[in-house]
This record gives structure tokens, sequence and C-alpha cells, in this order.
């Protein structure tokens, strides 16, 4: 699957707007996913493993950057539950207009998304920065799918 957000950029682009018409207003633009979001992770089975780059719950804490409210999102984001929340700490950032946010907001963010996921009920497993295969490593040995080396 592609990366959710990228995807409803892609989609709105085809449409004939511009990413600055996209990104402009960053509240309307986070209200936006949240259906988007909700539609793709409703048609997905349960007993399929898939891994989600921006999850539902992830919009509760970008509802908190672009300044929203995200109290009514908790309701919607109890409806479905994962089997497991991995918070990766961030690599070196490139801002590519899809990205728009400035060094506060991402650390902001990292610590949302952990705070968020734990108010939801998770535990969310920390990815430490370090080479891509030994993320893949780590995710998939918690998930008991290959042995801890």
């Amino acid at each position: 699957r592609r990366v959710l957000f990228r995807s409803h950029i892609e989609h709105q682009l085809a449409g004939g707007r511009t990413l600055a018409d996209i990104r402009r207003n960053e509240a309307e633009f986070q209200r936006a996913l949240v259906p988007v979001k909700a539609a793709i992770e409703e048609q997905c089975c349960p007993t399929e493993l898939v891994f989600w780059d921006r999850a539902l719950p992830d919009s509760i804490s970008y509802f908190r950057a672009a300044g929203l409210d995200p109290s009514p999102l908790f309701a919607l984001c109890r409806l479905r539950r994962y089997a497991h929340v991995f918070v990766f700490d961030t690599l070196p950032y490139v801002q590519d207009g899809a990205r728009i946010e400035d060094p506060e907001t991402r650390l902001c963010l990292d610590q949302w998304l952990e705070d968020d996921y734990r108010a939801l009920g998770y535990e969310p497993v920390r990815v430490p920065a370090m080479p891509i295969a030994d993320r893949e490593r780590l995710v998939l040995a918690r998930l008991g799918l290959i042995s801890e080396e």
C-alpha cells in the first residue's frame, strides 16, 4: 500500500489542485485525512498482517499540531485495535512539500504520538534510529515472525 497521506496528496494533485493549495490550510488537510484513513482501515481484513505508516490514531497528534481539538477522534480510534504499535525514533528529515513540519513540531509530534497511543491503551514499542535492516529485524522479532538474534 502507498503511504496514505502521500496517496491523498497525489489524488488531490490528479484532481487539479496544487501542492500549495493542498497544504495551505493544515487543519483542513488533517480533517480530510480522517475519513480517508478510516475507510482504508475498514477495508482491511482483521486477520491480515498490515503495517501502517500513519494509522488513524496518528491523526490525534496531527490534529494537535494543526491547532485542532483532537478529543472527538478518541472514540473513532477506539473502534479498531492494533495488535502492536511501534513508534520509530526520527531519522534525518527531508522537507519535500508533503512533509512540512519544522524541527520543533517534529519533536512535539514524536512525543504526542507515543502519549496518544498510550492514552488509547497501547504500549508502544520504541524503535531506535538505526539502519533500516536493523529496524526491520527488531520489528519482525518483536512480532515473533523471526527469532531474536
